[in-house]
């Protein structure tokens, strides 16, 4: 069985060491530039290492790199981050086989092999209703949502101008992140829709949710897509959508397991406490995201 350790930036450990094969790798560390992400020290300031340690072992880079797996993943979906470690790898002594989930993510989508499936069972079963994303930015998923399912109604629900700053406060107020006012704000009306196969099926609501909701409240769903990164919004749009789900249908909500935009995770627990639990079902892509069915 070969080593490996994982070279991270973007909170993309987790989702990356799941991906692992365990029959063919053995993870023995998992490298971080932040020492606030480090725990694998009694006490930081000596460098004295702990003789157990919980959950996934995150140290510096440099500590990482000295362990001389056979193998070292760079986990980062930026080209400009991905060079960066590698050449800290480099650098520390590193001098085994790189690989990068960067390049692997640009060739394989696990998002879009599992939209292509569900839209397949949707068909098969006769699922009806429409189709929604919350959260579109500059379309990447919505103009598949469009492609594969050219005989539904697709709503697109975002800001057009980032985080909005009610939700900005409610996510302080929780700890959920350090989000800011204005980010993924680079989105252009024109642009967007321009990349719609279908676009006469196309209703963009502009604005913040769940305003720009109040118009649908008699409309029914089959497919929905959360993809808002913030507390406030997903717990919104899990509240209005989850009732108005056809049987069968499918929320998929990006980010569940981000340690990035923990109040994705914490939205979701607390709709639980009302719904009951829901049947949550993980898709093993590098954003944490889940399927949630409707019974």
């Amino acid at each position: 069985m070969k080593t490996a350790i994982i070279l991270e930036t973007d909170h993309l450990s987790l989702p990356v060491s799941d991906l692992l094969n365990p029959k063919e790798l053995k993870l023995v560390g998992i490298g971080n530039a932040c020492p606030e992400t480090w725990n694998v020290f009694e006490d930081p300031d000596t460098g004295k290492l702990k003789e157990e340690i919980e959950g996934l072992p995150v140290m510096p880079i440099d500590l990482a790199v000295s362990l001389q797996p056979d193998l070292c993943i760079i986990a980062a979906t930026d080209p400009e981050k991905s060079h960066a470690l590698q050449y800290m790898a480099i650098r520390a002594g590193f001098e085994n086989d790189i690989r990068f989930i960067g390049t692997m993510a640009e060739e394989f989508s696990v998002t879009g092999a599992v939209l292509r499936r569900l839209t397949r069972r949707l068909e098969t079963l006769a699922i009806t209703g429409s189709v929604a994303e919350l959260g579109c930015g500059k379309g990447d998923l919505s103009w598949q949502l469009n492609a594969l399912m050219p005989g539904r109604q697709l709503y697109l629900f975002d800001t057009m101008e980032g985080f909005d700053p009610r939700d900005i406060a409610k996510e302080e107020a929780l700890g959920c992140s350090k989000a800011s006012v204005g980010e993924y704000g680079d989105v252009q009306e024109e642009t967007l829709l321009s990349r719609m196969p279908f676009p006469d099926l196309v209703t963009l609501k502009k604005g913040w949710f769940p305003e720009t909701a109040l118009e649908l409240e008699e409309e029914r769903f089959a497919l929905v897509c959360l993809d808002a990164c913030l507390y406030q919004p997903t717990y919104a749009g899990l509240e209005f959508f989850f009732p108005r789900m056809s049987q069968g249908g499918i929320l998929l909500v990006k980010g569940y397991e981000s340690t990035r935009y923990g109040g994705i995770h914490r939205a979701v627990e607390d709709l639980e406490t009302r719904y009951g639990a829901f049947l949550i079902l993980p898709l093993g892509d590098l954003e944490g995201s889940v399927m949630i069915v409707h019974p």
